[in-house]
């Protein structure tokens, strides 16, 4: 038996018809405070997606959705605490589980595919996924000033790297005497 998500709207496959189907799912403030704490958000003020449905047969299910969501996030640098917005469309494919096939070697440019089980589809899980996805791993505040030369652009980091070939080149026992502590 599995866990019920967070955030949960599931939709009968046989309700998007031949002509497919436009709809929004919306997650309430209980809802948004439990997927806040399932992805280590502070607070999740608004996460909502609507999307156009189309049923491509055998149980197949193509959805195109547009997600919003509003939420908090703690800065990786300074750890404070800041409001984020995030905006997106996405493409994702419903395929019945018996007929779902994971490959070894993931196919980047693929639509991803999610297996479910029974005649329904949950489009509030499948909004979840995607905003986990699309958040920024190390989120900055943005009003953040980071020091000078903490990060480097492209030329700089090339011309570092010139630099330090050039060394290499210039004394090949530079390596042992930093590996003997510069007793070499």
């Amino acid at each position: 038996m599995t866990d019920k998500p967070e955030f949960s709207r599931p939709l009968a496959v046989r309700r998007i018809g031949s002509d497919g189907t436009d709809y929004t799912v919306e997650a309430t403030e209980e809802e948004c405070q439990r997927v806040a704490r399932r992805l280590n958000l502070p607070e999740i003020a608004m996460l909502r997606c609507r999307y156009t449905l189309h049923d491509r047969g055998r149980g197949v299910v193509e959805a195109h959705g547009a997600l919003a969501a509003r939420f908090m996030q703690t800065c990786v640098v300074s750890l404070e605490v800041f409001e984020d917005m995030m905006a997106g469309s996405f493409v994702v494919r419903f395929v019945p589980a018996e007929n779902f096939t994971d490959s070894d070697v993931p196919d980047l440019e693929a639509v991803d595919e999610i297996p479910y089980d029974g005649q329904d589809i949950d489009l509030g899980e499948a909004a979840v996924e995607q905003f986990a996805l699309d958040l920024d791993p190390y989120p900055h505040a943005p009003d953040l000033v980071l020091p000078p030369g903490l990060i480097m652009d492209e030329d700089e980091a090339e011309n570092l790297a010139t630099q330090e070939r050039q060394t290499k080149k210039a004394n090949p026992f530079a390596g042992l005497a930093r590996w003997k502590g510069g007793n070499a």
